[in-house]
């Protein structure tokens, strides 16, 4: 099966359900092989199941993205099996849905864990060989959320804002290096 991108690998965090799992069978759709992560295997498994049912090639890794040593180490690990990653999604996110005085602070640390940190260990397991290849694209899932707040959503309006503002500092970042490397 070919496409606008066929036969590139793309990584999508959060890939299990709701929006990643939809990015995921986009990319499939669109040609790419995608390597599947989350913290709930059996949820990404379902997704690798209908990328390979597309003929896609696909993977499923548990992994918690909100640790930069795991985040490593699966970079490492996806790298050995496909090769190289040519898109990273970062998807992965949480939400509470309570006002901040009924917010846990676990919860609140939880949230900006993997809706900004993860952002962070991602990108810099991936970006070092895209710059070295001068080819990739990085896309960080976001939310009007991180443009304005809203009551109840006080971790996750904050978490989204940080991730607005990771994407700009990236993109402006990557303006002193060859022009191979994206984001969105």
């Amino acid at each position: 099966m070919s496409g606008i991108l066929s036969e590139q690998v793309a990584v999508v965090t959060g890939a299990g359900r709701g929006i990643g799992k939809a990015i995921a069978l986009a990319l499939g759709e669109a040609g790419a092989h995608v390597v599947c992560l989350s913290r709930t295997l059996s949820d990404i498994e379902t997704t690798a199941d209908a990328l390979k049912a597309m003929g896609r090639k696909a993977w499923a890794h548990a992994v918690d993205v909100s640790d930069s040593q795991a985040a490593q180490e699966i970079a490492a690990t996806i790298v050995k099996e496909t090769g190289r990653v040519d898109i990273l999604i970062n998807n992965a996110g949480i939400v509470s849905g309570k006002s901040l005085l009924e917010i846990p602070d676990e919860k609140i640390e939880l949230t900006f864990g993997v809706n900004t940190m993860a952002l962070f260990w991602t990108t810099k397991a991936f970006l070092p060989e895209m710059l070295r290849r001068d080819s990739g694209h990085i896309v960080t899932i976001a939310s009007s959320a991180g443009l304005v707040g809203a009551a109840k959503l006080t971790d996750y309006c904050a978490s989204k804002w940080a991730a607005v503002g990771f994407d700009e500092s990236l993109r402006m970042e990557l303006r002193e290096h060859p022009p191979g490397v994206k984001t969105t």
